[in-house]
C-alpha cells in the first residue's frame, strides 16, 4: 500500500522474496516492470488492517494475527525499530484501534485471531498462538 516503502525496497524484494506483492498504490515508472500487482481492497488506515483486508478478498476463512500489537511495546513502535527518513512510523497509532473494529465489523464470517503476545487491540478474539494454530 506504501508508494514510498516500495520506492526504496522494491529492488531488495525483487532479489530475495519469490511470493506475491500487490499493493494499492498507483503503478507507473519501475513498478509496471515488476511482479507488483495493482489490487483494490480496503487498507483500514494502516499495513497491518491492510493484511487482513486482503486476506479476506483472497477468501480466506481464517487469520491469525502475530506482531499486532498497536502499542509502543518497549517504547518502539516497530519490532525492528523505525523505518529510515523518509517513510511513516506509526504516526497514526491512536486511530488504529477504530480502524480495526471497522475492519473487524466487516470480516462477514471470517475467523480472525489475534495471537499477539502483548496488543492493545480487543476487537478480534484472542488465543495463544499454538491454540490457534490447532484450530
Amino acid at each position: 500500500m506504501d508508494r514510498s516503502w516500495w520506492a526504496k525496497y522494491l529492488d531488495e524484494v525483487n532479489e530475495t522474496f519469490a511470493g506475491a506483492r500487490f499493493t494499492t498504490a498507483k503503478l507507473e515508472g519501475k513498478f509496471k516492470t515488476t511482479r507488483l500487482e495493482l489490487r483494490r481492497f480496503r487498507t483500514f488506515g494502516n499495513s497491518g488492517a491492510g493484511c487482513i483486508s486482503l486476506a479476506l478478498a483472497g477468501g480466506a476463512r481464517r487469520v491469525v494475527l502475530l506482531g499486532y500489537d498497536c502499542q509502543k511495546t518497549g517504547g518502539q513502535t516497530h519490532w525492528h525499530g523505525d523505518h529510515p527518513h523518509g517513510l511513516g512510523n506509526a504516526g497514526r497509532m491512536e486511530s488504529w484501534r477504530e480502524k480495526f473494529a471497522a475492519l473487524a465489523a466487516s470480516v462477514n464470517g471470517t475467523d480472525v485471531i489475534n495471537s499477539t503476545r502483548e496488543t492493545a487491540l480487543t476487537c478480534f478474539r484472542r488465543l495463544d498462538l499454538e491454540e490457534a494454530l490447532a484450530l
